[in-house]
């Protein structure tokens, strides 16, 4: 599988940024997650305080550190185009690997923020460390 910087990554990417709902979505989802016990958070290396996660998000993108699976994510909102009445359409892409050696892979793509978020949680399963839904 391809490895690719988070700098090439970044590089590539047609960013816009994550709106509002998105945000109050993924913030509702690490909550649920925690109460599960499973430790997610915005990676420290990336944003070093929630304000700065935050902006980072008004920018298109985020990282998320999951130290139970061993895994970063990158989380970016791309431009998927415009609508057929105008509207910017979004498009959700998440990468996989380690943000300390920089390196990752791609995992997914998608059209829904929410699925794209929750999609962490299907490592999670399969590592046994959850069942049921979040």
């Amino acid at each position: 599988m391809q490895r690719c910087s988070l700098d090439e990554i970044l590089r590539t990417a047609k960013l816009v940024p994550f709106e509002q709902k998105h945000i109050q979505f993924l913030i509702s989802l690490i909550k649920k997650q925690s109460a599960k016990g499973l430790v997610v958070r915005f990676h420290p290396l990336f944003a070093f305080t929630p304000q700065e996660a935050l902006s980072k998000m008004r920018d298109g993108v985020f990282v998320l550190t999951c130290p139970q699976i061993q895994a970063d994510f990158v989380f970016l909102c791309e431009s998927g185009g415009k609508g057929l009445l105008g509207g910017q359409k979004r498009v959700f892409r998440v990468f996989a690997g380690d943000l300390e050696q920089d390196e990752f892979s791609a995992a997914s793509s998608y059209k829904s923020f929410g699925i794209a978020a929750t999609s962490v949680n299907n490592i999670f399963r399969s590592e046994g460390l959850l069942s049921g839904a979040v």
